[in-house]
Order: C-alpha cells, then sequence, then structure tokens
C-alpha cells in the first residue's frame, strides 16, 4: 500500500486540463497512452478512499468486458452488483466507440453496502436510510435514457429541491415523443424489473422508431399498387 505522502505528491503532479471527472473517492486522469488512471483524494480519508478504489477494481476484475451497458451490468446474485451512481457522466467512449463505465468505488459488491448515492435527477425517491438496489439502479437508467435522448438531464431547468419534490409526486418530464420513451417513464414508474428486460425493450424500441423515421423502410414494407 503506497504511503499518503506519495498519494499527496502524485494527485499534485496531476494536469488538470487531462482531469475528465471526479468523484467522491479521487480524480479521473485522462493519460497521453490514450488510458484513464484514478488517483484517490489527499486531503480526504486515505483508508476509505483506498478502499473503495480497491473495490472498484475487484468489480472491472469480475465484469465482462463489454460495450453494451445493459449487457455488462448484469443484476444477478451471482454479479452480485448494484451502481449507486448510474448516469452519463461516468460513461466514457474509447477511440472505437466502445462504452466504458466508470467510477464503481461506491457500487455494493459482493455482499459489500457501498458508500455512493445517485444524483438527484437521478434518485428514487425513498428514505435515505433505504440502500441503493436494483430498482434504483434501474430509476437511474431511465433518466440516463432521457439525457442521452435530449442532451439534457430531466429537469434541468429546476432546482434539486423541486426536482425531488416532483419525483416523490410521481411527476416526471414528458417523454412521450422521444424514442424509448414509454421505456423511461416504465424504469421511472419502478415498472421494469430487470437490465435484461431493459435491454430487450430499449433495442425493439429503438428499432421501431428508426423504422418509423427510415422513408426507404416503409416504402419497402408498402404493397405495391396497381393502376386502375
Amino acid at each position: 500500500m503506497p504511503p499518503a505522502s506519495s498519494v499527496r505528491a502524485r494527485i499534485e503532479q496531476i494536469d488538470r486540463r487531462n482531469v475528465i471527472s471526479a468523484g467522491s473517492t479521487g480524480l479521473i486522469e485522462h493519460l497521453p497512452c490514450g488510458n484513464v488512471r484514478k488517483c484517490v483524494y489527499s486531503d480526504r480519508d486515505y483508508e476509505v478512499c483506498l478502499r473503495d478504489l480497491e473495490r472498484e477494481f475487484r468489480v472491472y476484475q469480475k465484469l465482462p468486458q463489454h460495450d453494451r451497458l445493459l449487457q455488462l451490468i448484469r443484476y444477478s446474485p451471482e454479479e452480485g452488483l448494484v451502481l449507486h451512481d448510474l448516469k452519463p457522466e461516468n460513461f466514457l467512449l474509447d477511440s472505437n466507440s466502445r462504452l466504458k463505465i466508470i467510477d464503481f468505488s461506491g457500487s455494493s459488491f459482493d455482499g459489500i453496502v457501498g458508500s455512493a448515492i445517485e444524483s438527484t435527477r437521478f434518485f428514487l425517491p425513498r428514505p435515505l436510510k433505504e440502500p441503493p438496489a436494483v430498482r434504483t439502479d434501474l430509476f437511474a437508467l431511465g433518466s440516463t435514457i432521457s439525457e442521452i435522448m435530449t442532451s439534457r438531464p430531466p429537469y434541468d431547468d429546476l432546482s434539486d429541491d423541486e426536482v425531488e419534490a416532483r419525483y416523490s409526486q410521481q411527476i416526471f418530464p414528458s417523454v412521450q415523443e422521444l424514442p424509448c420513451g414509454q421505456l423511461i417513464m416504465d424504469c421511472w414508474r419502478c415498472e421494469v424489473q430487470t437490465a435484461e428486460e431493459a435491454m430487450k425493450r430499449l433495442k425493439a424500441e429503438l428499432e421501431s422508431a428508426l423504422a418509423a423515421s427510415d422513408p426507404a423502410s416503409s416504402c419497402r414494407s408498402s404493397p405495391p399498387t396497381t393502376r386502375p
């Protein structure tokens, strides 16, 4: 285990222009070789930060490498993973547009409850003492898909308090006109039970939306007409 002094020196050497994200545990640095590296904060509880970082390493070691979010995140007793902080900010794309998820340090894994919690617009209303679970990640998935489709977080024009109040009353942004709008709403209403279910619906709804927007597709599916 490196001493806290060496960690502090490493943090101080980071070029802040290369920092692409930051969380409760440390900074994510983009290296010249194209990789990313997380450095724990030097001014916080070093043991706690290091513990979270070690948990994150175990998650990366166990999960398969896959560029499809919902196949990477499999909710099952065997995997034992709840992300806690699912949001687009924690997604990276490499040079081949493959998805990389970051910041597992606060996740629940192998029976150990993590320390992270969702951001306001990704937070399923519940008592704060209630730990994150599959349904809280799936609620956050709804907000994640919404932000991807609109390029804006849900209710980004409202304060956090206003968002919490609306979510608590089951009042969500209108997503009816969005691709996958029904899936988004069902995630918010906790009517989606598993990531596998979400994946199947996401694929089907995207294919339907693409087909509807492709004039050639509608021409191919239309029966030939004959002149009288």
